[in-house]
């Protein structure tokens, strides 16, 4: 009885753990989408990944520098932004 019921267990915490990554993946994919119609209606501040001036200067500044992978870091400790899109966005810089 107790090894069913461990069996038991061990389903629903995978099928909870599929279900939480699904959701995880939509609420990035939405919050891509969501930025996107920030920036392309100039309401960036808006965004899920607002960036300061005095960082973009700096991230501009340390790209400029040729430090590209601070200035990515940087952005990334300050929004949490995924490497991916720091990246792109210092390359719009």
């Amino acid at each position: 009885m107790e090894y069913a019921s461990f069996l038991v267990m061990i389903a629903i915490v995978s099928i909870a753990y599929i279900e939480i990554s699904k959701l995880k993946a939509q609420i990035t994919q939405l919050q891509k989408q969501v930025n996107e119609l920030c920036r392309l209606t100039n309401h960036e501040q808006l965004s899920c990944y607002t960036i300061s001036d005095e960082l973009k200067e700096l991230a501009l500044h340390l790209k400029n520098s040729g430090k590209e992978t601070e200035a990515v870091k940087k952005i990334r400790e300050a929004t949490a932004m995924p490497l991916i899109e720091a990246k792109q966005y210092v390359d719009r810089l």
